[in-house]
């Protein structure tokens, strides 16, 4: 049901990780230049950041079998940690590089790298709200 509160949840989800897909997740600026890290500068976390924010699409479209939207969203809280740990990873590791280069003005770690853990929590919620629907529904079938 599209109109259920687990549906806002994934598509917020679903927006917090497609814009880590499009925009930095950290940058710098050595010497005049100016530096930016994309998820999509290494194509397979970039594209772990795209099943991450299609994973949830596709949820929400799954609205008839509930136990198949917890068994894809568990699956989905494991892509976000992994997704988490690789836009951590590779925020510190290219800052950690930029600074060994030498001639570093500035460089800062975005907000967005901390996107998958606001749609972890989102993802929590979305199950907690189906594993309810699924109970009233359940307990609606025994009263019949």
């Amino acid at each position: 049901m599209l109109q259920r509160i687990q549906t806002l949840y994934l598509l917020a989800v679903v927006g917090f990780m497609t814009a880590l897909c499009f925009v930095p997740m950290a940058s710098y600026m050595a010497d005049g230049v100016e530096g930016r890290l994309v998820a999509f500068d290494f194509w397979w976390v970039g594209s772990l950041f795209a099943l991450s924010a299609l994973l949830p699409f596709v949820v929400i479209w799954l609205f008839r079998n509930r136990m198949l939207q917890v068994r894809l969203l568990c699956a989905e809280l494991v892509v976000l940690v992994g997704t988490q740990a690789f836009a951590a990873w590779y925020a510190v590791g290219f800052t950690k590089q930029v600074e060994a280069a030498g001639t570093i003005v500035a460089t800062s770690i975005e907000t967005p790298t901390f996107f998958p853990i606001v749609a972890i929590i989102l993802t929590l919620l979305a199950i907690r709200a189906i594993v309810k629907d699924e109970h009233l529904v359940r307990s609606l079938d025994r009263i019949r």
